[in-house]
């Protein structure tokens, strides 16, 4: 295979031998070879990967599978119809940009079919035509969340007009898919790694063994691929140039995660297991003379899930004297002292974006993220000092964050703005339901009911409203905070339709950690009203300690929050008003608060029934003392959830409140 390491010439030899002692001396355990067998065959297949996704590299997993069924002797061309959409959107005229992170939204469900539809629809036609004319035997599709509407127009049209044509679709969408009538048009659902299994597939319609029922086929449970027996990811269909990232290309040093994080689902969808630094290197020096690639993203969950392995690779990347450039997802690690992220930099780091999280120790722990708020601003402050820009990821709105711990968190992001690059909030803290949270939702202290189609705490302290609030805060202090000028949060919403701050200095000073008490309104008619005009307070006790004297007016209302969130992620609360603060910590505070819950807020949710592998795992994780039994009636019986649920639905969250409030700080 292209992949294995051969013959190599004088200076992949000193680069392979420059390794050596960083290198893991032994082979990972209970893994498979990719079995491929190279022979002439007949089947043709053309992958697809519809809009929306980032259009700044070639796709990785197409390329990657382009080329195992081209060494297993099949005729394999992909198509990327995301960056022949993204280069033709120019033309569309739409009032928004369907590539930002932030309307992401607007591909699903029926604001894809009102506003981009008919758009794309005539490029999707001409590429159904020219499946018949090329005689395309199979097609497979990439799944996203955001891609689905689109890949399913596209499958569904050419099983109507072609219905010879077997229609394959993975991706991470894919492995809680529920075979039904609506998916008819997928002969071939593939769940997890999907190499061996793909391979299976047009063997099976290569010798023309066909069932008439849909498959969903999942790789089987424990089975880990080696990733050195892959072959080398084949970019013959892509124009490389077309990219917004030029000679860039993804690839993976690793699948899986090393860390148990409570929030995620990865964890327990496949286990870790890296590539060694020779194979990754022969790709990267091989991909560099082949096509001139001089960028690499990793798309690992952590390019640093092997921390003496990444090392290696550094190391090798620096004996070979190649002009490189790379970045990926990492975590903090005590082990990255000031000589690791030295070697980094000069391997050629431009950036690290980190899951950062949370800015409060207590919900780290929560969390399980086994690092501590001391350890990441080490990173961060090593990192800069070495010129590795930082980009951070953080989750608002976790079940167990209280007002203290946003607090904490806005305090380490202003504390560390000099070190950061990127911060990323994206929309806040959702329940998958193959974690651990949601297979363990009391421990969490979140209701088994949702509220406004996203989880509630039990005490009705904490909602999708509440975290879209922290959202819109977090965001203002950002935008308010000088050292974040240059700064891009993934919202990147401009501020001043929520905000106006009058600033009485230009004073920005670093603040140290410190312990408040924020429910400053106690006199609501409930907790959950109380909850919410409590949310702003955080935000101006840190504004004030690091600008000085200001006056700000607020104005946050539905179609506002609309715009920038979303249907399914905003909702109907309006709050606004005043605040004023001089130097000395003489506040006023004037607000009007309203909230009127729509019908049928309240529906059932019961997750203990999940069978997904990924959902599977975190039952047994979430149990302490599991031995491995699976539990499939984790927590009450469906007949508690339903009375818990008609209690619920008798409760009325709306309410009208007017604040005024005068006091010192």
């Amino acid at each position: 295979m292209d992949s294995e390491i051969g013959d190599f010439d004088d200076k992949h030899m000193a680069v392979m031998e420059a390794i050596l002692p960083y290198a893991k001396s032994k082979p990972q355990k209970n893994l498979e070879e990719l079995q491929i067998e190279n022979i002439t065959r007949d089947t043709s297949i053309r992958f697809f990967l519809l809009p929306e996704w980032a259009p700044n590299f070639p796709p990785y997993n197409l390329a990657r599978l382009v080329s195992v069924c081209k060494n297993a002797g099949y005729k394999s061309d992909a198509v990327d119809l995301n960056i022949k959409a993204y280069r033709e959107s120019k033309k569309w005229n739409l009032e928004f940009d369907p590539w930002h992170g932030s309307q992401e939204w607007r591909w699903t469900g029926q604001s894809y079919h009102n506003s981009i539809h008919k758009h794309l629809a005539l490029m999707l036609e001409d590429y159904i035509t020219a499946i018949e004319e090329d005689k395309i035997d199979v097609v497979g599709f990439t799944l996203y969340y955001c891609n689905q509407e689109p890949t399913q127009w596209m499958a569904e049209q050419i099983k109507i007009r072609y219905p010879h044509i077997k229609i394959l679709v993975g991706g991470p969408q894919c492995h809680t898919f529920p075979p039904g009538k609506e998916q008819w048009y997928y002969d071939y659902v593939v769940s997890g790694e999907g190499e061996q299994l793909l391979l299976g597939i047009l063997s099976q319609i290569e010798e023309n063994n066909i069932t008439k029922t849909q498959q969903v086929l999942t790789q089987p449970p424990g089975m880990r691929l080696n990733l050195d027996t892959m072959p080398m990811p084949d970019y013959s269909s892509f124009d490389i140039s077309e990219y917004n990232m030029p000679n860039g290309v993804n690839t993976e040093f690793s699948r899986g995660c090393v860390a148990k994080c409570v929030f995620c689902s990865e964890t327990h969808f496949w286990k870790f297991r890296g590539r060694s630094s020779s194979s990754l290197l022969n790709e990267v020096l091989t991909l560099n003379e082949r096509y001139g690639i001089d960028f690499i993203w990793f798309l690992d969950s952590l390019v640093n899930g092997n921390i003496k392995e990444l090392r290696a690779f550094c190391k090798g990347i620096i004996a070979s004297g190649i002009h490189f450039g790379w970045t990926g997802y990492a975590r903090c690690h005590k082990a990255m002292d000031e000589e690791y992220f030295d070697d980094l930099a000069a391997s050629g780091c431009k950036h690290l974006s980190y899951g950062i999280e949370s800015g409060s120790d207590k919900v780290l722990e929560d969390m399980d993220k086994k690092i501590t708020v001391d350890i990441i601003e080490r990173n961060l402050e090593l990192g800069h000092k070495v010129g590795i820009q930082a980009h951070t990821n953080w989750i608002v709105g976790f079940p167990t964050e209280k007002l203290q711990d946003i607090y904490e968190s806005l305090t380490l992001c202003h504390r560390n703005s000099d070190y950061l690059q990127a911060v990323a909030t994206g929309h806040g803290f959702t329940e998958p339901p193959d974690t651990i949270v949601s297979q363990n939702s009391t421990k969490y202290g979140m209701l088994k009911s949702y509220y406004l189609d996203n989880w509630i705490s039990s005490d009705f302290t904490s909602s999708k409203l509440h975290r879209m609030l922290r959202l819109i805060y977090f965001n203002i202090l950002l935008e308010n905070t000088t050292s974040f000028d240059k700064k891009n949060t993934l919202q990147n919403f401009d501020t001043t339709r929520f905000c106006s701050i009058d600033f009485k200095t230009n004073k920005n000073i670093s603040v140290e950690y410190e312990k408040f008490n924020f429910d400053i309104i106690d006199n609501g008619p409930t907790t959950f009203a109380n909850s919410l005009m409590n949310e702003v307070w955080p935000l101006m006790r840190l504004l004030w300690r690091s600008r000085g004297a200001f006056d700000a007016t607020f104005n946050i209302n539905p179609s506002d929050t609309y715009q920038v969130f979303g249907d399914r992620l905003a909702g109907d609360v309006i709050m606004s008003g005043t605040f004023n603060i001089d130097r000395f910590g003489n506040f006023t505070a004037n607000f009007n608060y309203s909230f009127k819950q729509p019908d049928n807020a309240w529906r059932y949710v019961d997750y203990s029934n999940e069978t997904s592998i990924a959902a599977q795992n975190a039952r047994i994780q979430s149990i302490p003392g599991n031995k491995g039994e699976i539990i499939s009636n984790f927590e009450e019986s469906r007949n508690q959830f339903l009375k818990d649920l008609d209690e619920h639905r008798k409760i009325d969250f709306t309410f009208n409140k007017q604040i005024s409030i005068k006091g010192r700080w």
